[in-house]
């Protein structure tokens, strides 16, 4: 099952961006994972990201995000939420969809 995630800031303009995530997201308490977008530039040289709001309440619990990709035409996000990082921890997890 796959549970859609609407956006707080609404959807942004992916074309020429790289979507990506990091597991958690240092110091906070209950842990969450950040999911971010960057504009690539012609240089390489480094560049600001913007953090991807989600308006979903995962409550009290843990959330550490793993980017799953997108579909064929990049028109889908899939992340997955886990409850915990230890592996041997079985029914933690959810995929989510990002949506617009």
């Amino acid at each position: 099952m796959i549970i859609s995630i609407p956006l707080k800031n609404g959807f942004y303009n992916r074309m020429g961006s790289v979507v990506f995530t990091d597991l958690a997201q240092a110091f906070t308490e209950p842990v969450r994972g950040v999911l971010a977008y960057t504009r690539v530039t012609a240089d390489c040289r480094q560049n600001d990201y913007n953090v991807i709001e989600k308006d979903y309440n995962f409550g009290s619990n843990a959330a550490y995000y793993v980017s799953l990709g997108a579909n064929l035409n990049q028109t889908r996000l899939y992340l997955a939420v886990y409850g915990s990082t230890k592996v041997a921890e079985s029914n933690q997890g959810t995929v989510f969809e990002i949506v617009p």
